[in-house]
């Protein structure tokens, strides 16, 4: 029996100045129809992996920042919150890159999650006593694995480092859920793993000179279930575990555009293979312009044991007609899923928000 209640998945990130506006925000717009709450990953983790870049990597003794975006003070949070549209890359030229200091180990005190979402929770607690959100929905929070993490920090000789950083960066994400099971109780807590480089990696197979300049050791598909399988040990039982299969968001565009679910589906069944408990929901993407049953058609493989499937096919851009026609040919492949986007959405313009959560609703009428 399912685990995951509600048709709507949202993915993260969600335009708001804080915790409180974001998830005010889902849950007024939402409700019941909202499977999982997130904090919005407001400030600085809107722009995800970025996050570790300018508060983690550039501030480590241990590591030497190679290229950056616009300066920043690592001390001065107050200052990166009014810088945060110059420190976040414009493209490839300058996005952040670290190599280790003269053969330093590398060790990270905390990754700064734990922090944020015990903070945040504070803000759920206080939604649910004023029955804004429910008391059967959990608090999620959304994490990259390492390759994700460290692998698009490196540059070209990043093989040489990688092993060490992803290795204290595994380290440190055992302790950071810890931290937050410390405060927040098992049962109200989704973790979710966000699986983009990873993914992106097994569908070219390492094979991309622009996203991948160097490879880490072993095949893609191994290496991904090998860290999926460690990153799902820390996740306790009782505490639900997603996986949210990504392409990449950057400029509302994919990295590499998905050719079909095939990869998709390939990758969730080395999941299920790999991690020793229970996978409580995946999540998927589907480009606004895929409404053809090639694209389904791979789902007729998608493994068991791999808990609610939650399509990524809402879009703003072609609002609820065009989400009607992915989800009708959705329809002819899978029976009983939810709804997304395809990634989170917190650097979308706020004055789209309306339009969005009205997709959203109505499309979650017709399951």
């Amino acid at each position: 029996m399912s685990r995951v209640d509600g048709s709507v998945l949202l993915v993260g990130s969600i335009p708001g100045s804080d915790a409180q506006e974001a998830m005010r925000l889902c849950a007024r717009e939402l409700g019941d129809r909202l499977s999982f709450v997130p904090d919005g990953e407001t400030g600085f983790r809107k722009i995800w992996i970025n996050f570790l870049a300018a508060t983690r990597y550039a501030p480590n003794d241990a590591l030497e920042t190679v290229n950056q975006p616009e300066p920043v003070n690592p001390d001065d949070p107050e200052e990166w919150r009014e810088a945060s549209d110059y420190w976040v890359p414009k493209g490839y030229h300058d996005h952040w890159q670290f190599r280790i200091k003269d053969n330093r180990q590398v060790y990270f005190e905390h990754l700064g999650y734990a922090q944020e979402a015990v903070a945040s929770y504070q803000v759920f607690k206080q939604l649910q006593a004023e029955g804004l959100i429910s008391a059967r929905q959990r608090f999620m929070v959304a994490m990259p694995m390492c390759e994700s993490a460290v692998r698009p920090f490196l540059g070209k000789a990043g093989e040489h480092d990688y092993e060490q950083i992803s290795g204290a960066y595994t380290e440190a994400m055992s302790r950071e859920i810890a931290k937050m099971l410390e405060v927040i109780p098992a049962g109200d807590l989704v973790i979710q793993w966000d699986i983009c480089m990873e993914m992106l990696a097994v569908d070219v197979n390492d094979d991309h000179s622009v996203l991948f300049p160097w490879k880490p050791r072993g095949e893609a598909l191994g290496r991904y279930a090998k860290n999926v399988k460690t990153f799902s040990e820390f996740v306790p039982g009782e505490t639900l575990l997603g996986l949210h299969f990504c392409y990449g968001d950057l400029g509302h565009r994919h990295f590499i555009e998905p050719r079909n679910l095939a990869n998709a589906t390939r990758i969730a069944t080395a999941s299920v293979q790999a991690i020793g408990r229970t996978i409580d929901f995946c999540h998927i993407p589907v480009p606004r312009d895929r409404h053809d049953d090639a694209y389904f058609a791979p789902l007729a493989d998608w493994p068991d044991n791999t808990g609610k499937l939650f399509l990524g096919l809402v879009h703003h851009t072609g609002g609820v007609d065009g989400t009607k026609r992915r989800l009708a040919t959705a329809k002819r492949h899978m029976d009983n899923f939810g709804i997304a986007t395809e990634c989170g959405f917190g650097r979308r313009p706020k004055e789209t928000l309306p339009e969005l959560m009205r997709i959203h609703r109505e499309i979650a009428e017709l399951l």
